[in-house]
């Protein structure tokens, strides 16, 4: 017996299925032939387009009207600019920069991370149909560079020293190694010595630096005497040179030794005693020292900024100038280095983050984070602008010797001739 219904349905759909196909392609093309609407309106009349009319850095952030990449600030002068900052956007060879203020007649950009000679600088405004393009190509260089050709392979590196003359010498195991402007390190002189920690240029061009409990020093290759060494009482943190000509070795006790460099003898004051110094500095007829106070069983309670007036080669008084425990909010804190510039400021290598540290008006605050990379073992202060750093090896980050423009000359160093 024959399925009729189930021959009947069969038939339908055979005839069914061809017919909506044609029906939604008959409809497909009727629609394509329709234009579709435009959203563009003809008489939409936009906000006049910004212009450009100076770029130049802001001087507190750079010298001699350079602009550096990453953390430096130009003012952007010209027309038709949002008052509201937000409606404002400025790039820099397509990269936008941070707009930290806004006129209608001029813009306060931190620059972003570009490098060349010609960047082309265009402002977009909300409501705006053009750009704004600056008419000459703009200049932005790179504030840090590595200098000396250091590498990882390189014996580890953990202190550096300058010269008058723009030289810095750095140690290498039982190496120094001399880089001059502009060159690659070359070997200057050695030492039978392993395990230099702090090193700094003294009179006549020799390079003092503290070993384990002893200090000692190089003397330019040419230079067939002066090599010395001489041990105190217990091992040396840190030192510096007085204005008379003498050294002030911080030791692990924290007692300062004031040494003299002819007669090779030592004294002993005990303003610090009790303190794990970790950087010092003679600045203005003080001297600066960070370090960290210690309870009696070796913990720390405290980690500052403390100044005592010299008089002559003796230390009187111990002021608190900073409290490090506003910018230590983790406990991570640990400074190894200081420097100071003509005018006061002090800067401060990290072991960790921020790596470089300025406290200046009574404030701490992190300098050019963007471009640096902790750790930082040692500061150096050149006779010019330039910071040189030591960033030594840890995880991903390289060991590499670092000239930082500063913008600004350092204090007087009463090492150096």
């Amino acid at each position: 017996m024959q399925n009729t219904g189930h021959n009947h349905m069969k038939l339908f759909k055979s005839i069914i299925q061809p017919l909506v196909f044609l029906s939604a392609a008959f409809f497909i093309l009727i629609a394509c032939e329709e234009d579709p609407k435009s959203i563009y309106d003809p008489d939409v009349v936009g906000n006049l387009d910004p212009i450009i009319t100076t770029v130049v850095p802001d001087s507190n952030f750079s010298s001699g009207n350079i602009a550096f990449a990453g953390i430096g600030v130009v003012i952007i002068s010209g027309e038709n600019f949002s008052a509201t900052r937000d409606y404002n956007n400025v790039f820099f060879d397509g990269i936008p920069g941070t707009i930290l203020s806004a006129t209608t007649t001029s813009l306060r950009v931190q620059v972003p991370t570009v490098i060349g000679d010609s960047v082309q600088v265009r402002v977009a405004v909300r409501g705006a149909f053009y750009f704004g393009d600056y008419s000459s190509p703009f200049e932005i260089i790179s504030a840090v560079r590595e200098v000396g050709g250091f590498i990882d392979s390189d014996p580890y590196i953990s202190t550096v020293s300058s010269d008058n003359a723009g030289n810095i010498f750095v140690n290498g195991d039982k190496n120094i190694y001399i880089v001059q402007p502009d060159s690659v390190k070359a070997l200057y002189n050695s030492t039978l010595l392993t395990g230099i920690g702090k090193m700094k240029m003294g009179p006549a061009g020799n390079n003092y630096f503290i070993i384990s409990s002893a200090i000692s020093r190089i003397t330019p290759p040419d230079v067939s005497e002066g090599l010395w060494f001489k041990a105190l009482p217990e091992a040396l943190l840190d030192f510096d040179f007085n204005v008379t000509g003498s050294i002030f070795l911080a030791g692990v006790s924290g007692l300062i030794f004031p040494f003299d460099v002819d007669t090779k003898t030592f004294t002993v004051d005990s303003t610090y005693y009790g303190m794990n110094v970790r950087t010092m500095r003679v600045f203005d007829g003080d001297l600066y020292v960070v370090g960290d106070v210690l309870d009696t069983l070796g913990a720390i309670v405290q980690k500052g900024i403390w100044s005592s007036e010299i008089v002559g080669d003796e230390l009187i008084g111990m002021e608190l100038v900073a409290d490090l425990g506003d910018i230590d909010t983790d406990g991570s804190l640990t400074i190894t280095s200081m420097a100071i510039s003509a005018s006061g400021s002090l800067f401060l290598g990290n072991m960790n983050d921020p790596p470089l540290i300025v406290y200046e008006n009574g404030q701490f605050a992190p300098f050019v984070e963007p471009i640096l990379s902790s750790p930082i073992g040692a500061l150096s202060w050149g006779s010019g602008d330039y910071l040189y750093i030591v960033r030594q090896a840890r995880g991903d980050v390289t060991q590499r010797v670092l000239e930082l423009d500063m913008g600004q000359a350092g204090a007087v160093y009463y090492g150096r001739d």
